[in-house]
């Protein structure tokens, strides 16, 4: 049996991830070789093995360093915390194998995902090994973090299937948006208060305050969301998030300023609608979303995303960033500036732009008392 493969970091996240890196590697290999290890029957095994072994960046990399470096601020990384680490990573594999599958995404860190690598059909029942896998593991090694696990697993394919019976809203006042942009933030915000959480549970400390964890996603959300438009993540095989139906702040500020460009987006759903009940392949490849007439539709719409929509989201990036350290513990606080520092510090590489400068980070904390935080 061969070994997994050479471990690889998204390379555009810095910050806190640079700086643990080094010593969290070990913890994230361990993690994986266990994974490797587990016991899967052989029909499975193609398939896990795609994901697991064969695959060098674990989906949601970032997350597993942010359990740790909450771990490792709340009094120390446990061995309770380590074992826990391979069903954690396991349970995001299961995210990003629904979430492909919803969004009908063809490309993950540059690797086709599993539902266009195996098609759509194969997603339902891979999804449900996994999580089961999770479940057995969870379940032996910390009940409260299995109980926790449960529950997100609820609540995010909740949100999932909304949002998969929900895209290219019709209605698109800003109302309507902001409540269908309120679902995709809470759909994010459950996956960072299990990652968060659940290190906090296994380290005998409490949970994060909601409105702390909201935050946190928002600007992971929006981060994202940024990054797709003024990266043209499209053009790399990604899904360019609003051709797919997907309400983003950016988009909802241009529509605010340019009011006009509501009969453009209109006219641009109206399309891609077309395309709701494809499969991710024929999406993708000279699908209907690749059409002349769609592109020139959406183009005003693109262009005042970036103009407008951007910048206006960046203000509430740095926004939710100073939430999200001055409603965290004391104690935890210069963990959390580092970690939602390293999300928002994103913004100086999204593509051809600066998008926030090293003063306006330091300006989005000043008089928050982070010092003498372990």
């Amino acid at each position: 049996m061969t070994a997994v493969q050479p471990l690889t970091y998204p390379r555009q996240f810095r910050g806190m991830f640079t700086r643990v890196r080094e010593s969290y590697t070990p913890l994230i290999e361990q993690a994986r070789c266990a994974l490797d290890e587990a016991s899967v029957p052989s029909e499975l095994r193609p398939f896990y093995d795609y994901v697991v072994r064969d695959n060098p960046q674990p989906s949601f990399m970032l997350l597993p360093l942010m359990f740790l470096a909450i771990a490792d601020a709340s009094g120390g990384i446990t061995a309770r915390h380590r074992k826990f680490l391979p069903p954690l990573m396991l349970a995001l594999e299961a995210c990003a194998v629904s979430d492909d599958t919803i969004d009908r995404t063809p490309m993950r860190s540059g690797r086709e995902t599993f539902p266009l690598r195996f098609g759509e059909s194969s997603a339902t029942p891979f999804a449900g090994a996994l999580i089961a896998m999770v479940a057995e593991q969870g379940r032996r090694i910390d009940p409260r973090a299995f109980n926790w696990t449960m529950r997100f697993f609820v609540e995010l394919f909740s949100y999932e299937l909304w949002e998969r019976h929900n895209i290219y809203p019709v209605d698109t006042s800003t109302a309507v948006l902001e409540q269908w942009l309120d679902r995709r933030y809470r759909q994010t915000g459950s996956g960072v208060a299990y990652v968060l959480d659940t290190a906090l549970l296994l380290s005998e400390r409490a949970p994060l305050d909601d409105e702390v964890s909201l935050a946190f996603a928002r600007l992971f959300q929006d981060v994202d969301d940024i990054v797709n438009v003024c990266e043209r993540r499209a053009l790399l095989g990604e899904n360019d998030d609003i051709k797919m139906g997907a309400v983003t702040k950016p988009l909802i500020y241009a529509l605010e300023r340019v009011p006009a460009l509501r009969e453009q987006l209109d006219a641009t759903w109206a399309k891609c609608r077309e395309s709701a009940a494809a499969p991710v392949g024929s999406v993708h490849d000279g699908g209907v979303l690749s059409h002349a007439e769609i592109d020139a539709a959406f183009e005003p719409v693109r262009q005042a995303v970036l103009e407008i929509g951007v910048p206006a989201t960046v203000c509430n990036s740095l926004h939710d960033l100073r939430i999200c350290v001055a409603g965290t513990p004391r104690a935890l606080r210069s963990v959390m500036a580092e970690m939602a520092g390293s999300w928002v510090e994103r913004l100086r590489r999204a593509g051809d732009h600066e998008l926030v400068t090293e003063a306006q980070l330091s300006q989005a904390l000043d008089g928050i008392e982070t010092a003498g935080a372990t």
